[in-house]
């Protein structure tokens, strides 16, 4: 394994062939870490200070960046109730209307329409499954009036 003068591995060949464990940090990375978590506070009640002071930037990097925005709300909407597919339209009209006055956006809305969307697919499905039912038993009461007429037939 021996290569060239100063160069103790093979050309091509990697004196760690399983390469760093996982999980393994940079050390640079580390360090920085380090030397930030000590003065993170400071930093933060100086940031929030400058906020407060009337700074717009440092008032928009706490809002963005220490709070964060928020990801769900809830969403103060009366949408009509839904029995079935009929309803489906007063539903959408609804929350296009909210849509229309600013009580929706159009993110809230295109869930709002995702929702109605599943339920009418459960709509669907359920109505489909109660009428092959009410097939699947007419084809029964058939064959057996059927098989009836056909005893009946026979001598």
């Amino acid at each position: 394994m021996q290569g060239e003068l100063g160069k103790p591995f093979a050309k091509g060949i990697s004196g760690n062939p399983a390469g760093k464990r996982p999980g393994t940090r940079n050390r640079a990375t580390i360090i920085a870490e380090e030397m930030l978590d000590c003065e993170t506070r400071p930093l933060l009640r100086g940031a929030i200070e400058d906020a407060k002071g009337g700074d717009g930037v440092m008032a928009r990097f706490c809002l963005s960046r220490i709070i964060g925005p928020r990801r769900e709300r809830p969403v103060h909407f009366a949408l009509p109730p839904l029995q079935s597919a009929a309803d489906l339209r007063a539903a959408m009209e609804a929350v296009t209307a909210a849509v229309a006055q600013g009580e929706l956006t159009i993110r809230e809305a295109w869930e709002f329409s995702q929702t109605l969307d599943t339920f009418i697919h459960a709509i669907d499905a359920t109505e489909f499954a109660e009428r092959l039912e009410r097939l699947e038993a007419a084809q029964a009461r058939h064959e057996k009036e059927a098989a009836e007429r056909d005893d009946a037939r026979q001598p």
